[in-house]
């Protein structure tokens, strides 16, 4: 969304804010522990936040002083900080406005109501507390001096996002931007200034003079501020709405679709006395499924990026994805089908599980657009068997599922995988061997294949449907020659398979001495100019390279195996499937892509029917 950014003086600092829609009534949002007015509302999630905001409201976001693109200031009292909030809403020329603020911005909001309610329509709080140091929260000063410790080494690499948002430490495109954010923010300095400050916040006392309307809202295991502090306002607030949000993750950014979308009803049915009864979810990525206008837009922010110099995690498969969508709507299959298989063979490669099946709904959209119902139906059964695969919560899940619908007509009947369909007559699932080569039939496409172990190891499984088999036994089966055919009685294990060589052979473990050599020289130089926080990363960086040569030699200065038999096993058995599944792939993409979702590898391999509808196979 775009909203110019301006200035609001309060006393000698100016205060960055935005502008967002024109809707009938003023909110304004107090951000957390960190706001930027310009970086901040490029998330997806974010966008997504002030849309349906926007809908009902004029919304009205500002950097606190000492933070994005408002003035640096060396120290900083909550008065001032309320007194800013005065000063923007006079800039945007908003007389009253629901105060919205969430986390540390509570305490800021809780103030302003207390000592501004002529300016005040409704408050909401989200995740928010009285004090961080006394009761209910009770942070002891050793426990916060820790967690100081922490924010202080690792600031501008998400670690409020480790600290935060468990559930999202794996996404590594989520900790990037997030690690941007923090770095554009403020200073590591600058922060912890910050945060010693609010530890000493105590706002307990203004609550029982709070008189306008307020909302509050908290998850049940905030990994940050324990629900007991959300209790405890709406406790203290006479008349006080409370509502216990399910999830543990504190930032909002981080909140599954469901969860945001209760959030955000809540808000809106506060401030307007009814609620919304559709919402369109965001897609993560960017550029709205089939949307060439919001594509060619997303695609020009994209490059901006690229142009910066900073190529994000997953960078590559949103370009590709939007170029896909632009693509189809100029009638450029050929060109948008190469742009989709591009975007989510990158997310696959990245296990960026969201962003595949969001580039297949987006696929499944602009096939839809051009008349091409059946490829359509094909894209986004695969849009929803990857969701389901991964515990998607049933909101991305329905979305797909009302494309589906109109894919299939007006009656809604859907033909995607989600209810197990009915298994194929037996000509349509044949995985057999037939001398030199074998046969793949599905929904009446035949492939044929020439002997490879890992069809072995896919028929064995196929006739093994749900059992775990151990990749010894695997590789027993892969063993038959000729036109013998395999076994599939359960115990036969592959003869002893050796092992995988040293786990790091003379060659690396040179590079990691004198690698280690150059990081002591280096280390004494940062000690040599007191720079603390250089010397902690380069011990940091010695100790994990003395740890990976210890752990590569045993007794006697001996090499240290990398695999045994088992391991061995697991590794030949899962690139030979792998292989497999390639081939069969690239003859024929759907029993490719079911193979791929339904075989299991690793130690225990399986065909798991519980994640892909089951199929009666003739083996």
């Amino acid at each position: 969304m775009e909203a110019e950014t301006r200035y609001a003086r309060s006393g000698d600092v100016h205060i960055a804010y935005r502008v967002f829609g024109d809707g009938p009534r003023d909110i304004i949002l107090v951000p957390g522990t960190v706001s930027h007015v310009e970086l901040y509302w490029e998330l997806p999630i974010n966008e997504y936040l002030l849309k349906r905001l926007t809908a009902f409201a004029r919304v009205i976001v500002f950097d606190k002083r000492g933070q994005g693109l408002s003035d640096r200031v060396a120290e900083q009292s909550l008065e001032e900080r309320v007194r800013d909030v005065l000063a923007v809403m006079d800039a945007a020329g908003s007389d009253r406005a629901t105060v919205y603020g969430w986390s540390e911005g509570g305490q800021m909001s809780l103030m302003f109501s207390a000592t501004h309610p002529e300016r005040v329509s409704g408050l909401v709080l989200y995740g928010s507390y009285a004090s961080m140091k006394n009761a209910p929260w009770a942070v002891t000063a050793e426990k916060f001096d820790r967690f100081l410790k922490a924010v202080e080494d690792h600031w501008g690499e998400g670690i409020l996002v480790r600290l935060n948002a468990p559930s999202r430490i794996e996404d590594k495109a989520f900790m990037k931007w997030f690690g941007r954010l923090e770095r554009a923010v403020a200073s590591p300095s600058s922060i912890i200034a910050l945060m010693r400050a609010n530890y000493e916040i105590d706002v307990s006392n203004l609550l029982p003079s709070i008189d306008v309307p307020t909302l509050i809202l908290h998850r049940k295991g905030d990994a940050l501020v324990p629900v007991e502090s959300g209790r405890y306002l709406a406790r203290n607030i006479p008349g006080a709405k409370y509502v216990e949000l399910p999830g543990n993750d504190h930032l909002l950014q981080a909140m599954d679709q469901h969860v945001l979308d209760t959030l955000l009803d809540q808000i809106e049915e506060f401030v307007t006395g009814q609620r919304q009864s559709k919402h369109v979810p965001p897609t993560a990525g960017g550029a709205d499924a089939g949307s060439p206008e919001d594509a060619i837009a997303e695609l020009e922010r994209y490059r901006e990026i690229l142009a910066s110099g900073d190529d994000g995690r997953g960078l590559a498969g949103l370009v590709a994805r939007a170029e896909g969508v632009v693509a189809a709507s100029r009638g450029s299959w050929s060109e948008s089908e190469a742009q989709f298989l591009k975007a989510a063979e990158t997310f696959r490669r990245l296990g960026m599980v969201w962003q595949e099946a969001q580039t297949f709904q987006s696929w499944g959209h602009a096939l839809l657009a051009g008349a091409n119902r059946r490829a359509a139906v094909e894209k986004l059964d695969t849009a929803i068997e990857i969701y389901r695969r991964n515990g998607a919560d049933q909101s991305r899940i329905d979305s797909v599922k009302s494309d589906l619908a109109r894919a299939n007509g007006s009656n809604g009947a859907s033909r995607a995988k989600t209810d197990h369909p009915q298994a194929p007559a037996s000509p349509e699932a044949m995985f057999r061997r037939e001398g030199d080569y074998w046969t793949v039939s599905w929904n009446g496409n035949v492939v044929r294949l020439k002997d490879a172990k890992g069809l072995h190891y896919i028929a064995y499984l196929l006739a093994n449907p749900g059992r775990q088999v151990l990749a010894c036994e695997l590789a027993a089966t892969g063993t038959a020659s000729g036109d013998q055919a395999a076994s599939i009685e359960p115990g036969n294990t592959a003869a002893n398979l050796g092992d995988a060589g040293a786990l790091i052979d003379g060659k690396a473990r040179g590079q990691y001495r004198r690698r280690a050599t150059e990081l002591r020289e280096d280390l004494a130089e940062a000690v040599k100019l007191n720079d603390s926080g250089r010397a902690a990363s380069i011990g940091a960086e010695i100790e994990f390279l003395g740890d990976q040569i210890a752990s590569a030699v045993g007794l006697g200065g001996r090499n240290r195996k990398a695999a045994s038999h088992s391991e061995r096993a697991r590794l030949m058995v899962t690139k030979a499937i792998k292989a497999a599944i390639a081939k069969v792939r690239a003859r024929d993409a759907s029993v490719g892509r079911y193979l791929a979702t339904s075989i299991k590898t690793g130690n225990y391999c399986t065909y798991d029917t519980d994640c892909a509808p089951p199929i009666s196979w003739l083996l």
